[in-house]
């Protein structure tokens, strides 16, 4: 299958909790052949033999991270500032609970009218990266593009957890 991820180099246990999909699980929405995947962490995990071991498969690529708390890590598998490969993924590496990608997902599934605001965006982004307006790599990281979708995603995310409360909540 095109997600299947190796785990079996890695020397402890990790879950793939979810495959997110990205704007390829809306239906209408423009999207890149990309497959996003929410990888749960729990508070014991050592981050940096995390991040070591999934570069040994590949992943080595930081698109975004944010070290505060909660840690939230972006990494890519396939893409460079040189381009895509054949197979893209990215990891959304998050703390328990932390699944904000869902909630989003969602959301647009159960709101057209959203999702195509989000397509217009994403379209208006496209064109200003090809017009010169916004730089896609910028400092050599591919991550233009998402920094110009941040605001509305961010947005949209808090709407969706009121709406879709608890739906993803921890089962301890």
């Amino acid at each position: 299958m095109f997600y299947i991820i190796d785990t079996s180099k890695l020397e402890f246990s990790v879950e793939i909790i979810y495959i997110i999909g990205g704007s390829s699980a809306i239906e209408g929405l423009i999207a890149k052949p990309i497959i996003d995947i929410l990888l749960e962490i729990d508070g014991c995990c050592n981050v940096t033999k995390l991040l070591n071991d999934l570069k040994m498969l590949g992943y080595g690529e930081e698109i975004s991270s944010r070290a505060d708390d909660p840690l939230r890590l972006l990494l890519a598998k396939g893409m460079s500032c040189d381009g895509f490969a054949e197979k893209v993924y990215l990891l959304h590496v998050r703390y328990l609970g932390d699944w904000n990608e869902l909630y989003f997902r969602d959301y647009l599934i159960a709101h057209p009218d959203v999702a195509a605001e989000y397509g217009n965006l994403k379209s208006k982004i496209l064109n200003d990266i090809q017009n010169g307006v916004i730089e896609r790599m910028p400092n050599g990281k591919p991550n233009g593009y998402s920094q110009a979708k941040f605001s509305f995603v961010e947005k949209t995310s808090a709407i969706a957890k009121q709406e879709f409360r608890d739906r993803y909540k921890p089962k301890l």
